[in-house]
């Protein structure tokens, strides 16, 4: 990621306190925390899915540190430790440390629901929205908030950046500020101002066009969804960004929002709706794809024959609950051979990217990348494919590090070239 995406801003960032109560204190896990039994399968997949011992890890930061601290685990004798007073959260900046480490990604929630019916994640959370209203917040995380404040976007980049994906385009995009439509595609900060990945959003936009959608986007008016904040523990400003966007949304009269970003449809879905109603559907870009092509508005031709192996986005998968819209785009696809990752669905391993490791810890994020493209490899494909644009971006960092030959693509991607007959 560009280093003037985390320059600090001029605007001072102080913390905000929440209004909602939809969130948990770090109190209100008091039992979850002295309740845990070290069964380990927060760091590892349950023992009958695993296949290998290679690929048995599912913590990104345990498996990296090989030290219980660093795991949900470890966490919840933190958590307990405060709470009974063994020490106090203002004198430890390694608390910090351990707790921005975790990538959000909710194999251990997945796992300890499954298992004893415990919310390790949302611990985490909780953790990390006490060290926030204690002013304990890493330098690159600050630099995220202070940003937002100013820009509505955590990157220090101007509103108007917004635009710059739409410049070469063939035809024109509404601007749902000032006209109407049925449908509002919500680009999501990542997509439409990091260049890495900016330029698969004209991707989604060209889909959407050749099916005939009434489309449009708020352009330099989007605001950030108000995930990554929330992640990060700030919980304030999430409740502001949520309860701007849903005044925003509900006033432009649409029918459906589509996002190709997982942690806003995340957010859409989860969060926002603990805030207020929006009188409009919701879904991800690969759900609205598969919609399009069950109602025949998307024309599918064969491919060369390929072998494409798939990376579940966490925020997709595991916390929206959403494995099987991307795999049947692909399966639907002629010449398209999709083989699974050893750790797939709600066992898959995370990129590294999520909960503000990128900008935190960027070796930790691309160690995790890595070891996630060494196991795509292991499957025999040739194509990388996610719907996630930190996934993406992160993906990609572990392709070049590891001088892979895989190449990496959206889904929607894969679409297109199938639309075109093969064509880019």
């Amino acid at each position: 990621m560009n280093n003037k995406n985390l320059s600090p801003t001029t605007k001072e960032y102080k913390p905000r306190f929440p209004k909602l109560k939809g969130f948990g204190a770090l109190e209100d896990y008091r039992a979850m925390a002295w309740n845990c039994v070290n069964c380990n399968y927060c760091q590892e997949m349950w023992s009958w899915d695993a296949k290998s011992a290679e690929f048995s890890y599912i913590c990104p930061m345990f498996a990296k540190h090989r030290f219980f601290a660093y795991s949900a685990r470890g966490i919840s004798q933190i958590i307990r430790a405060l709470l009974e007073g063994d020490f106090v959260i203002k004198d430890s900046k390694k608390i910090a440390d351990i707790a921005y480490r975790c990538t959000c990604c909710g194999a251990c929630e997945i796992n300890c629901l499954r298992l004893n019916e415990r919310h390790p994640e949302e611990m985490i959370e909780a953790l990390r929205a006490e060290l926030v209203e204690k002013s304990i917040v890493l330098p690159e995380h600050k630099a995220y908030l202070e940003s937002t404040l100013k820009y509505g976007n955590p990157f220090s980049a101007l509103p108007e950046e917004r635009l710059k994906w739409t410049e070469d385009l063939e035809f024109a995009i509404k601007d749902l500020t000032k006209e109407k439509a049925d449908v509002l595609l919500f680009t999501g900060s990542m997509y439409a101002l990091e260049p890495r990945v900016r330029e698969r959003i004209k991707v989604f936009a060209k889909i959407l066009n050749a099916a005939g959608i009434d489309f449009g986007f708020l352009g330099a008016k989007e605001k950030c969804c108000g995930m990554l904040q929330l992640q990060i523990g700030e919980r304030g400003i999430f409740e502001e960004l949520a309860e701007e966007n849903i005044k925003t949304f509900n006033g432009l009269g649409i029918k459906t929002l589509v996002t190709p970003d997982p942690h806003s449809y995340h957010a859409f879905t989860s969060h926002y709706p603990k805030l207020g109603e929006m009188n409009f559907e919701v879904l991800h870009f690969t759900q609205y794809l598969k919609r399009l092509i069950d109602e025949g508005k998307i024309k599918l031709k064969e491919l060369p024959r390929q072998i494409v192996t798939y990376s579940d986005p966490c925020s997709l998968g595991r916390w929206a609950g959403e494995y099987e819209a991307p795999r049947e785009i692909l399966k639907a696809i002629k010449g398209i051979e999709l083989r699974e990752m050893e750790r797939n669905h709600d066992q898959a391993w995370c990129c590294g990217a999520g909960g503000g490791v990128l900008a935190a810890y960027p070796d930790q994020a691309i160690w995790s990348a890595v070891e996630r493209v060494k196991e795509a490899e292991a499957t025999g494909a040739s194509v990388l494919a996610t719907a996630c644009p930190w996934c993406e971006y992160n993906l990609e960092s572990g392709i070049e590090v590891r001088k892979s030959k895989m190449e990496l693509l959206d889904v929607a991607e894969i679409v297109w070239k199938s639309m075109k007959g093969g064509e880019k």
